[in-house]
């Protein structure tokens, strides 16, 4: 339930000097483009859109351009127009702060914030985030980000976690789905490392380079220890511009995802056993090998390098550690 349309809404705006106009980063960012009689129109039917933050508007052109845009991901430039103006929404955090998590109510008649129909209360309005005083409009590609929803959902996009469960950059969000192949020795993947009872060792680094033949690749690693246990940490793919292309690598964030088990699952992400952090993946499977896997984005052609930890606890009577790349 959002406002009603009727509301009138109060802001409070900012204005360039005339010969100027609002240069958006992004084509999406341009949600109105129309003609006005006056500025003043113009301005009101920014305010009465709680997606425009920003406006120009050309009184001998009469033409007016609302966008979902600040000047974090825009600019204001110079135009052969004397008559353009642009005028940008003032915000601040007094607008958000009583309001946020109220009932819906607060924010009847609020441009700032909307009624969630799911939870019955005021939150920010589409493609913006609540950053803990108020509701910035969220990131798009490449964009460093902080927070799970900072980052343009509607257009795929998502704040990447590294293997340190850091928060890094906006990316497109890759759908790692369960692959066909359960073993390393299924299909053509490339193989990296195949141990076959090796005994028991301390973790050991071992790194690799790997040059993709597609646009997205899925890296897994298979184990089997009877009858002890194998842990892996730190698994990284990193391109030429040192850029990780893995999610959770470190497994840092103390749950498995994006990572997926195969169709077989007793290992798990388990505290007290990481190599550089606090966590690890432990698997123990007996029997059969179990495996983990994660899809990222590859150029073709353009080399990679994987890296990763290995620890086998103990001696067993079949022990085995694969790591291979299929390409999707």
């Amino acid at each position: 339930m959002s406002s009603p349309a009727h509301a009138i809404y109060s802001s409070t705006l900012s204005l360039s000097l005339q010969g100027h106009e609002f240069q958006p980063q992004y084509g999406v960012q341009l949600i109105f483009n129309e003609t006005a009689r006056s500025r003043l129109l113009c301005s009101a039917a920014c305010s009465q859109n709680p997606s425009c933050r920003i406006f120009d508007y050309d009184s001998s052109s009469h033409r007016c351009r609302l966008f979902e845009a600040d000047l974090t991901n825009g600019a204001i430039i110079a135009t052969a127009s004397q008559t353009s103006i642009v005028g940008s929404m003032i915000l601040s955090a007094s607008l958000y702060a009583s309001i946020y998590n109220q009932s819906c109510s607060a924010c009847q008649e609020n441009r700032y914030q909307t009624c969630s129909s799911t939870t019955n209360t005021c939150q920010c309005p589409g493609n913006s985030y609540w950053n803990g005083s108020m509701c910035p409009l969220q990131l798009f590609a490449n964009a460093t980000c902080s927070q799970i929803d900072a980052c343009r959902s509607d257009l795929n996009l998502s704040c990447i976690i590294n293997y340190y469960g850091e928060f890094t950059q906006c990316l497109l969000a890759i759908t790692t789905t369960a692959l066909v192949q359960q073993s390393c020795t299924v299909g053509s993947p490339t193989m990296l490392l195949n141990l076959y009872n090796p005994g028991a060792f301390p973790y050991t680094y071992y790194t690799y380079s790997y040059t993709p033949t597609t646009e997205q690749a899925t890296i897994m690693v298979e184990i089997q220890d009877d009858p002890n246990a194998i842990n892996i940490d730190d698994v990284s793919v990193v391109d030429t511009s040192s850029q990780q292309l893995l999610t959770n690598g470190g497994f840092e964030t103390g749950s498995l995802a994006p990572w997926q088990h195969g169709t077989t699952s007793v290992g798990a992400v388990t505290a007290g056993c990481g190599y550089s952090g606090a966590y690890c993946y432990w698997d123990s499977i007996v029997g059969q090998t179990d495996n983990i896997h994660q899809t990222f984005s590859t150029v073709p052609g353009s080399i990679v390098n994987v890296s990763f930890y290995l620890w086998s606890r103990g001696a067993g009577s079949v022990i085995i550690a694969r790591v291979c790349i299929y390409p999707n």
